[in-house]
C-alpha cells in the first residue's frame, strides 16, 4: 500500500515538473486599438519560430517564420480580416502552442439629423450621435451653391447645434446642409 502511494506521489511530481519544464511562454494580448493583437513569446535558447493565424474555418490567413529568436513582442494587425474567431499558433523546437482570439472591428456607427426648428423661422438643428469618436464636417450652401458656413468638430457620443440663418436665408431661396463624418457617413439635406 505504501509503495502505491509513493508511486502516485512520484507520478504527480513528475507530471507537475513536466508542466513547469515547458521552456516556451506564449501569450496574446489585445491592444487599445482593438484591431491589433500583441504576441508575446519567450523561450529558453534561440531558434526558429513560426507564427500562423487560422480563421474559424481552419484556413491559414497569415504565416511567417522568425529565425534566431529567443523572445519577442510583435503586433499583428487584423484590420484587413473579417470579424470572427481566429487561432494563433506558435511553433518552435519545443512544439506548438495555440491561443484563440475574437476580432471585432469596432466600426463607428453614426446617426445624423438636420431639421427645421418648429415655430422658429430660418433656424435649423443639427444632431449627431455615434458609438465612438469621429470628426464631423458641416458645410452650408445657398441656392446658388455658394458656401455660407463651414466647420468641423470632434464628436464623442452625442452632439447638437442650432444654426440661425435669418441673415442669409432672406437672400437665398433655399439652403443645403452637407454633413460628413470621418467614419464615412454623408448626409445632404436641402430646405
Amino acid at each position: 500500500m505504501k509503495s502505491k502511494i509513493n508511486a502516485l506521489v512520484i507520478a504527480c511530481v513528475m507530471m507537475s515538473f513536466a508542466a513547469v519544464a515547458n521552456p516556451t511562454l506564449f501569450t496574446v494580448t489585445p491592444t487599445s486599438s482593438a484591431k491589433v493583437f500583441n504576441i508575446n513569446y519567450k523561450a529558453i535558447g534561440s531558434g526558429t519560430v513560426k507564427i500562423s493565424i487560422f480563421n474559424s474555418d481552419n484556413e491559414l490567413v497569415f504565416t511567417e517564420a522568425l529565425s534566431g529568436v529567443a523572445s519577442f513582442v510583435r503586433p499583428y494587425n487584423f484590420s484587413e480580416l473579417s470579424e470572427g474567431e481566429y487561432t494563433i499558433v506558435v511553433a518552435d523546437k519545443n512544439g506548438k502552442l495555440a491561443e484563440k482570439v475574437n476580432y471585432a472591428s469596432n466600426k463607428v456607427e453614426s446617426f445624423i439629423r438636420v431639421s427645421e426648428i418648429a415655430n422658429a423661422e430660418n433656424k435649423y438643428a443639427l444632431n449627431v450621435s455615434n458609438n465612438g469618436t469621429e470628426d464631423v464636417f458641416v458645410r452650408i450652401y445657398d441656392n446658388e451653391n455658394t458656401l455660407l458656413h463651414e466647420q468641423s468638430v470632434k464628436v464623442t457620443g452625442s452632439f447638437g447645434l442650432i444654426y440661425d440663418l435669418n441673415k442669409v436665408k432672406a437672400e437665398a431661396t433655399s439652403v443645403t446642409f452637407e454633413v460628413a463624418t470621418s467614419s464615412g457617413k454623408f448626409e445632404k439635406i436641402t430646405f
